[in-house]
């Protein structure tokens, strides 16, 4: 009996030392589990690489002319690195589980064929929705998801503490992270050129934006992405610039609307600002005349109090619900006392070849399959320019391709009908062609700029 004692008692010894151990190593790396460590493991989900198999050759067009590209280190040819995926354009952050991206108007300018890697190394097609260059910010959209993604949160628009700790996250080769943390080191930065203010709201940080980096999340310590990391000043070390949140929010929700993905319309777009106070001002900063919402009573810079029986606490849960309203779903939208009740509506298809002759001064068709044979194009879609009859058209010809009008990707008549039913009379619209040549039995893909003035 004595021996069958000891034999236990060395077991429990044993088994006693070797728990203590294993507690010291869990103690041990919890105590490297910092909050820096917590956020970015929080984040990095939503972190995606944007890469292409194809590149236009050409400048950065709005950005080169605002001065843009003169102040900040900004230059495509940084930015395309080769790898086994083509070319690494930069980086993406995932802002709607359903497949909606944000980056840098820079990082997917010259473009093809996007291809959206995650964290998880799983690779999306990925397609250009809207793009606004002066502002350097671009929504794209993923196709044949197979789950749902893992959105960003976003802080707070204007919830920021000068020489709080923040982390840029990239991914700049589509085969890991790219982390570096700093300090934020300045709000509000202005910058002029040529004697005009070009931004006023830029952030400014110490933390290393690396090439391939850019269209990444800044990052506060709660995980919480408070703007896209943009550029750096050129010619010095360590100075990166961030475009706020925002200001991404505002741009975004221009785009997140039904009429830009379905064929109903809403009539909305939401805004945000933070107000000297403090305070969060929600409100619509367009209604479309005799849209639905508009018919509900509700008008521009009506403030929003709450929506679907909630109060807001970001423009994202607006955004989230109103990009994928069907025919026939409604919402309520709050402002004080008053509630308004909205339904999506089917778009009424006009003739927008006409349309586009009225208001363009030209013809339009789309490139289906035959018709890009019979040219001989090496691809279809997208809309072909058929006839000029308004002539003296700068840079547009028969037989370019229209790619964006405005801020907008025009791959259908239904894209195009969109944008011409929301613009007025002498308004100025910027526009990006192409032009397809065979030179020496090989393609050759210009791309042009050119402004409509609305008639």
């Amino acid at each position: 009996m004595s021996n069958y004692i000891k034999i236990i008692t060395a077991v429990l010894l044993l088994a006693a030392g070797h728990f203590t151990a294993l507690a010291q190593v869990n103690v041990a790396r919890a105590n490297r589990i910092t909050p820096t460590v917590e956020a970015v493991a929080k984040v990095l989900p939503s972190v995606v690489n944007l890469s292409t198999r194809k590149i236009l050759d050409s400048p950065i067009s709005g950005l080169a002319d605002s001065g843009v590209q003169k102040i900040f280190s900004m230059n495509p040819h940084e930015l395309l690195l080769d790898n086994d995926n083509g070319y690494s354009l930069g980086s993406g952050i995932i802002i709607d589980r359903h497949g909606l991206i944000i980056t840098n108007a820079h990082v997917v300018h010259r473009a093809v064929k996007i291809r959206a890697i995650l964290n998880s190394g799983r690779d999306y097609d990925a397609k250009v929705i809207a793009s606004d260059q002066l502002n350097d910010i671009a929504l794209l959209k993923i196709s044949g998801l197979h789950a749902p993604l893992d959105p960003i949160e976003f802080a707070s628009p204007g919830d920021l503490l000068l020489g709080e700790t923040v982390i840029a996250v990239g991914n700049p080769f589509g085969l890991g992270s790219s982390i570096s943390r700093g300090v934020l080191s300045a709000i509000g930065r202005r910058f002029t050129y040529r004697g005009k203010t070009i931004f006023s709201d830029i952030l400014q940080t110490d933390a290393n934006i690396l090439p391939g980096s850019s269209g990444g999340p800044l990052i506060n310590i709660n995980g919480r992405m408070i703007g896209i990391t943009s550029a750096v000043l050129k010619n010095a070390s360590g100075i990166g610039f961030v475009i706020p949140l925002q200001r991404v929010e505002n741009i975004i929700a221009r785009w997140m609307i039904p009429e830009r993905f379905q064929d109903v319309a809403v009539g909305i777009v939401p805004a945000v600002k933070r107000l000297r106070s403090g305070e969060l001002l929600f409100y619509l900063s367009k209604v479309s005349k005799n849209s639905p919402a508009w018919n509900s009573g509700l008008r521009p810079e009506t403030r929003i109090t709450g929506f679907n029986g909630k109060k807001l606490d970001n423009l994202m849960d607006v955004c989230r619900i109103l990009w994928q309203m069907q025919d026939g779903e409604s919402f309520t939208m709050e402002s004080g006392s008053k509630s308004f009740r909205v339904t999506a509506e089917k778009i009424r298809q006009s003739d927008v070849a006409k349309l586009a002759e009225i208001k363009l001064g030209i013809g339009v068709q789309p490139l289906t399959a035959s018709l890009a044979m019979a040219l001989g194009f090496p691809f279809k879609g997208g809309l072909l320019i058929s006839d000029l009859p308004e002539k003296g058209i700068a840079h547009v010809e028969r037989g370019d391709l229209l790619l964006q009008l405005g801020d907008f990707s025009i791959n259908s008549m239904k894209d195009l009908g969109h944008v011409l039913r929301n613009v007025s009379y002498g308004d100025k619209i910027p526009a990006v062609l192409v032009k397809v040549k065979m030179r020496n039995g090989k393609y050759k893909i210009e791309k042009k700029y050119t402004t409509f003035t609305i008639k």
